[in-house]
């Protein structure tokens, strides 16, 4: 299974919690495994309505205090330090793989606390909302992503809101600092709201678990749920989680395309660069005849890479073409599971690929191998094709192949 977050309203521990409950997490197993932690806490789930979206909402009760649970740092549990959530995970009944996820998430958010406040880590008391509810939220959100058997999780960039927030700490601006350092290198926008939208504990899940940052993947969704936060915006204040699995046939891959339009060099150049970036791995490298300003001719070379290889590409084009710039483009592709079969004709074994989608296969004779036996044979190379692919046809037992 796999789990899209759309983080259109942030992200906090007890929103993600809320939308895996609205998913279809038992509140009664969800209770039953954090009582594994040993410490004294209720934990309730109820409907709420966020501007006329339904949603699901976590409220962790400390029997002491008797008081609820928001994503503010406003409310007075007692606070516990670092090294003390720690042992109470390291002593509790859980399985070791949730203890070992819990804690490094937990680590993360004190060591982001540390860093900003120049504190040691180990004693870095947690005030988002109490240490009761950060250690439950991130243990129930490993919990919950076990309990739905989740292999990858994708999510949209995240809107941190903007303004200022009172903290143990004083007026801090938002985003927090210690969300800022939660969230390095992961996409993130102020977004419309002058809130805190995304919180230190929410960044540190959101963080820690998502493979992959982007748009909604090609998927089918089985069931969705939605995680509402305390507050009330002008837009629904809820998280949407999507849970499903990535389309059977289609698979997706991250890629860059570079362009640079080229007016001062000569063409017969393109050729040369065109075969050392495919040399060192690229895509894709094609050009496009174009008219710049005051109708100069032109030429747009394109080059599709993966992201790996961004820093050779750059350099290449800097040393071997006349352009004193580029643009990049980070785009996703989408593409057919696929096989490369041999496949005995006529003239010995040829290659094709064989494509699997929704209707059926695709088979692919390889070009350059029937123009090899074209060629040598003096026959047609149309001929070599339609051959080579009515053999495949009828020599593959397509249903047996594994995408």
């Amino acid at each position: 299974m796999i789990l899209y977050c759309d983080c259109f309203s942030g992200i906090s521990g007890d929103m993600f919690l809320g939308g895996l409950v609205d998913l279809g997490l038992p509140i009664d197993l969800l209770q039953e495994e954090l009582t594994k932690l040993k410490i004294s806490f209720l934990i309730q789930a109820e409907k709420v309505t966020k501007r006329a979206i339904q949603a699901t909402q976590v409220i962790i009760t400390d029997p002491e205090e008797h008081h609820h649970h928001t994503h503010h740092p406003d409310h007075h549990h007692h606070h516990r330090p670092a090294k003390e959530l720690v042992r109470i995970l390291q002593e509790s009944d859980l399985s070791s793989s949730i203890k070992e996820k819990s804690i490094s998430l937990l680590w993360k958010i004190a060591q982001a606390e540390g860093s900003i406040h120049g504190q040691n880590p180990e004693e870095v008391f947690l005030h988002e909302v109490g240490g009761l509810d950060t250690i439950i939220d991130i243990t129930g959100a490993i919990i919950g992503l076990n309990y739905f058997h989740i292999k990858k999780v994708f999510a949209s960039t995240i809107p941190t809101g903007f303004g200022f927030i009172e903290t143990a700490h004083g007026k801090l601006p938002i985003p927090a600092p210690a969300t800022v350092e939660l969230l390095k290198g992961v996409p993130i926008k102020s977004g419309h709201i002058p809130h805190e939208l995304t919180t230190p504990t929410g960044a540190a899940i959101i963080a820690g678990i998502t493979n992959e940052f982007g748009t909604l993947p090609h998927m089918v969704i089985e069931k969705i749920g939605y995680g509402a936060g305390s507050h009330d915006f002008e837009i629904p204040n809820t998280l949407r989680l999507f849970l499903g699995r990535l389309s059977e046939n289609e698979r997706t891959e991250e890629n860059i395309l570079i362009e640079t339009n080229l007016d001062d060099m000569s063409p017969q150049i393109i050729e040369y660069v065109s075969d050392k970036l495919f040399e060192i791995g690229a895509l894709d490298v094609f050009t496009t005849p174009i008219f710049m300003k005051k109708q100069r001719p032109a030429i747009k070379l394109s080059v599709i890479i993966q992201p790996d290889l961004f820093e050779r590409v750059k350099n290449i084009l800097f040393q071997e073409t006349t352009t004193l710039g580029f643009r990049e483009f980070q785009f996703k592709k989408v593409f057919l599971a696929r096989e490369d079969r041999f496949v005995e004709t006529v003239w010995g074994k040829v290659r094709v690929k064989i494509a699997k989608h929704q209707k059926g296969f695709r088979i692919t004779p390889e070009y350059e191998e029937c123009k090899t036996i074209a060629q040598k044979f003096q026959i047609p190379l149309l001929d070599v094709i339609r051959s080579v692919h009515q053999t495949a046809t009828e020599r593959i037992e397509l249903n047996k192949l594994a995408f």
